[in-house]
């Protein structure tokens, strides 16, 4: 259907700038014969040729000129041949000529332009033969005027107004004859000849036509729009209906001989007919219309709601499915943060490996605050040998899927290389060598900071290695100042990034009641309400004003303290703290 509509406007369209050529190049060529057959009679002798009836005035010589020159000039201008400045130098010589009668019309002067074609002319009533009419001249001024237009930037503004207004003079010039009452004859003014009517007719047409039907009067006619509908159907029927009456009143009664008053009658009866089919055909017209646009409301109205209904059904459906879809990702991500909190130590290492907990070397406890259902952010704590333990924390770039299952790998590299825990610096180089070709290999770009620590008992010493990652904590006991686990103020670059990078393994002396804190940086990273942050300086002094009570009760007072200063209870970032403390050494 859409391609029917397409191909139908297509013919339409075609069909219509053939009728805007055929019909202009028709009536300039029948204007153009007009002044040659005028030529002829003029020449033979046989005046009948220029005046069409004995009884009527000839057109003169002079007219017939001016009409084949614009005649020409229109068809020059509609042909689109080379020589585009052709028309305007024949509508010049037009305007010239038309504006040289009408100064020998209204100030007497002569300049024989008439003359020159009859120098003897006889005389039609008071008036002589072979002179342009003033109304002519001036139709003329009106019909050049207008092609001028036409050949210029804007052809529609002017040039359809031009042509309209000589098509309406040579109408009522053809009325008067029609009617039998020629205008202007028996006075002392030249009047228009019948040919020269029909000619100012045609041309006038002409030009309406070749403005297009972007110009006025055609604009108003053309186009689906109801005025247009309404012009095309009523202004030929109206102006039909008034000729018509006002032939009947001037040319019945002295043709037929009938009483006034039965014309009279005769015209009521005709004009009440007129007017009976003029409001039929606007039913027809405006009704049908309203009709064809009611049935199409009706019609999109109905395919709105079954396009409604439709869509309903298509959103209910997919709404059915986004949360069957949902609810799978949400079962799934549950998994997941079940299986990474079951990757975490669910029981920690006693040192040596065969005692009791109470009897331990050393102590762990942890706190974990996943801001998702997965989390970035990972640790473990595990024996190395008898009198040792390794504490490895880290923290993944980003949060969710992604940042778990990087944990997950670094997890697993750190098992898989575990036969060099005891030294921090080559775990972490050897960890970082196979993140980096395996996140290579992904085509993907993400990095991970990691701190590792191994408490050795039998030498009571602290080894650390650091991949950029915030330095753990070393409390003392006695003065309960807290210490950055450093090695001359620097660390490593994050893993992942440089598969080269060699970590270096720092030491540090360790006693009973020492305790060490290892943390991520979402423990640090939290703002006020005026968007202040707690820095990591103000995590070391809250750390020191703690040190002194019990290990658990020290690290709730720490957690609470940043939760006081961010007056919220969740934190922004994913939160691992990780805590050892020293029971004695040996």
């Amino acid at each position: 259907m859409p391609v029917f509509r397409q191909t139908k406007g297509v013919t339409e369209e075609r069909s219509e700038r053939r009728g805007f050529c055929t019909v202009p190049l028709i009536c300039a060529s029948l204007t153009i014969a007009l002044g040659l057959v005028t030529f002829i009679g003029w020449i033979s002798g046989l005046l009948l040729l220029a005046s069409v009836r004995a009884k009527y005035i000839p057109m003169a010589p002079s007219t017939a000129l001016c009409f084949s020159l614009i005649g020409i000039g229109l068809i020059v201008h509609l042909r689109r041949v080379a020589l585009r400045w052709l028309p305007r130098a024949l509508a010049s010589l037009v305007l010239a000529m038309a504006c040289a009668k009408l100064i020998e019309v209204l100030w007497g002067f002569n300049f024989g332009i008439d003359a020159s074609f009859v120098r003897n002319p006889e005389h039609f009533g008071a008036v002589p033969t072979g002179r342009m009419a003033p109304m002519t001249a001036l139709n003329f001024v009106f019909i050049a005027t207008g092609l001028f237009a036409l050949t210029g930037k804007q052809p529609a503004k002017f040039a359809g107004a031009f042509g309209a207004l000589a098509t309406i003079i040579g109408a009522v010039v053809l009325v008067g004859y029609w009617y039998g009452t020629p205008l202007l004859y028996g006075g002392h003014t030249i009047p228009v000849a019948l040919s020269t009517a029909c000619g100012f007719f045609l041309s006038g047409i002409t030009l309406v036509m070749l403005a297009g039907s972007a110009g006025w009067p055609l604009r108003a006619f053309l186009g689906d729009s109801t005025r247009a509908v309404l012009l095309r159907a009523f202004v030929p029927l109206i102006t039909a209906a008034a000729l018509i009456n006002g032939w009947i009143n001037a040319r019945l009664p002295a043709r037929i001989h009938v009483n006034p008053a039965v014309t009279s009658a005769l015209c009521a009866v005709v004009f009440a007919a007129l007017i009976a089919l003029i409001i039929s055909q606007i039913s027809s017209l405006v009704g049908g219309r309203i009709d064809r646009a009611e049935a199409a409301r009706n019609l999109a109205q109905a395919e709105l709601l079954a396009l409604n209904a439709h869509l309903e059904t298509k959103v209910q459906e997919r709404t059915r499915e986004l949360r069957a879809k949902n609810q799978q990702m949400e079962e799934e991500l549950q998994m997941a943060r079940e299986l990474q909190i079951a990757l975490l130590p669910q029981k920690f290492p006693t040192v040596p490996a065969d005692v009791p907990a109470q009897d331990s070397a050393l102590r762990f406890l942890s706190l974990y605050f996943p801001t998702g259902d997965v989390s970035g952010d990972f640790f473990n704590v595990f024996p190395i040998g008898e009198k040792a333990a390794g504490i490895f924390i880290c923290d993944v770039m980003g949060h969710g899927v992604r940042s778990a299952l990087i944990t997950s790998m670094i997890r697993g590299l750190v098992e898989e290389h575990g036969q060099v825990a005891a030294d921090p610096g080559e775990l972490l180089t050897r960890v970082n060598r196979a993140l980096s070709v395996i996140l290579k290999q992904a085509d993907t770009t993400m990095f991970a900071t990691c701190f590792y620590v191994v408490a050795d008992v039998e030498r009571a010493q602290l080894r650390f290695a650091n991949a950029g990652h915030p330095s753990a904590l070393h409390i003392q006991h006695g003065n309960g100042a807290a210490q950055k686990l450093q090695a001359n103020g620097r660390s490593g670059p994050a893993m992942g990034i440089f598969p080269t990078a060699i970590y270096a393994t720092s030491s540090s002396s360790m006693k009973k009641g020492d305790r060490v804190m290892l943390f991520t940086d979402g423990l640090f990273e939290v703002q006020d309400a005026s968007g202040t942050l707690f820095t990591e300086e103000q995590l070391h002094t809250t750390v020191t004003r703690y040190a002194a009570l019990p290990a658990q009760e020290f690290f709730d007072r720490v957690i609470n303290d940043v939760r006081q200063f961010s007056e919220r209870k969740s934190f922004d970032d994913d939160v691992c703290v990780v805590g050892m403390e020293v029971q004695h050494t040996g």
